[in-house]
């Protein structure tokens, strides 16, 4: 069983007095789990149950966490989607998960409401609750256990291959694209996040990217709240406010784009003891002088390979991460990179073409298409080729 709820009640038992969420409205472990109980309690006050789907839409990265562990707590199916979807958006999204609650910050969303089919209760956080009801109302309960208790009695267990999770991530040609996650990736991301630039002493995220990132979400948050450690939000980026609290606050470590990266450099930070730069798995390589830790990775595989200084110089430059396998599929003229792992994705939502355009099987392990040819310097692994033609079965 693989039950991120679970072990976070473990976590919350051994260290009720740390800070999980940092920043002004700081939260220790305690109050944080004792939120998310009850944010469990109100949808089960308003009988959503185990299986169903939650959408989340929010900037706010407190109640954001709030959500999503309450969500799952209840045995529901957590789906974020970036703050940028607007209305058209979110009532894809709405449709297409059959969600029964959407939580929001946008304003108005009574449109939404009226053209989403199944969604009948509106949360809303820092807007009009209008036909809703606002996050603190709902969180006004008891929490799932009437006695008060944080024994876990009520924390409805999941299998493995359940769907733990539900991101969207856009797509190219304009329609919401989901990705959806099973228990057992949610377990696998947060347990692989772990050992990613492990430090000394009590992790500490600084959260630069936004928590609709599932690779912010499961490797930076989740990794480091399900360690013990804090994670600091920081939902509005400002290079300048980033490099002072690397500074200031003991950041062990924070995920940025390539672009935030560049705009940190320009300022002298000292990255490679605290960024690791994300980069989507098709990016071209980019060759810097810098000591910078570079993580690649997409939603479909979850990261996939790294590059430290200790690596840089080395052959293949970058190496895959914790409990990730890459190979070739030789099925074209360079043959194209796969990888497989414990947080790769289960499939596209509704769009079963393309998840078996994207999915492959050999000999029961799943691999996933990364678009990278097989012949880009550091990726590959010389004799590592995967026939399709001889050893792919559906």
């Amino acid at each position: 069983m693989a039950n991120i709820i679970k072990t976070l009640q473990e976590v919350t038992m051994e260290n009720q007095a740390a800070t999980a969420i940092g920043g002004d409205d700081s939260l220790t472990f305690s109050k944080f789990w004792s939120l998310t109980d009850r944010f469990a309690g109100g949808l089960q006050a308003r009988e959503i149950t185990a299986g169903d789907a939650i959408a989340i839409r929010l900037s706010n990265p407190r109640a954001f966490l709030i959500a999503f562990y309450g969500t799952l707590r209840n045995g529901c199916v957590p789906v974020t989607m970036p703050t940028d979807y607007r209305t058209d958006d979110i009532i894809a999204v709405l449709n297409e998960t059959g969600c029964d609650a959407f939580v929001t910050d946008e304003t108005p969303f009574l449109t939404i409401l009226n053209r989403a089919d199944e969604t009948r209760v509106a949360i809303t956080v820092d807007c009009d609750a209008r036909m809703g009801v606002t996050l603190s109302a709902f969180l006004d309960n008891d929490g799932m256990n009437s006695a008060g208790s944080r024994t876990g009695i009520d924390v409805v267990r999941q299998s493995d291959s359940d769907r733990g999770l539900i991101a969207y991530v856009g797509h190219d040609d304009g329609e919401p694209l989901g990705v959806t996650y099973t228990h057992a990736a949610l377990a696998g991301a947060a347990s692989v996040g772990r050992s990613i630039l492990e430090r000394d002493g009590t992790q500490c995220h600084l959260g630069s990217l936004p928590l609709s990132n599932p690779l912010e979400l499961m490797y930076g948050t989740t990794a480091t709240i399900l360690d013990g450690g804090t994670y600091l939000p920081h939902p509005q980026w400002d290079p300048e406010t980033v490099q002072s609290l690397c500074y200031t606050d003991r950041v062990d470590r924070t995920f940025v784009s390539p672009s935030q990266y560049e705009t940190l450099a320009a300022l002298e930070i000292d990255a490679d003891e605290t960024v690791a730069v994300l980069e989507p798995t098709t990016a071209a390589l980019e060759e810097h002088e810098d000591a910078v830790t570079r993580l690649r990775g997409r939603p479909e595989t979850g990261l996939t390979h790294v590059r430290t200084s200790a690596t840089a110089d080395t052959s293949p430059r970058w190496e895959t991460v914790p409990m990730v396998e890459s190979c070739v599929l030789e099925d074209g003229a360079d043959g194209e990179l796969a990888v497989s792992g414990p947080a790769v994705m289960d499939g596209y939502v509704g769009r079963p073409a393309l998840t078996d355009e994207t999915i492959e099987t050999n000999d029961s392990t799943r691999w996933i298409r990364t678009g990278v040819t097989g012949d880009e310097p550091g990726l590959s692994q010389p004799g590592d080729t995967t026939d399709l033609a001889d050893s792919i079965s559906s």
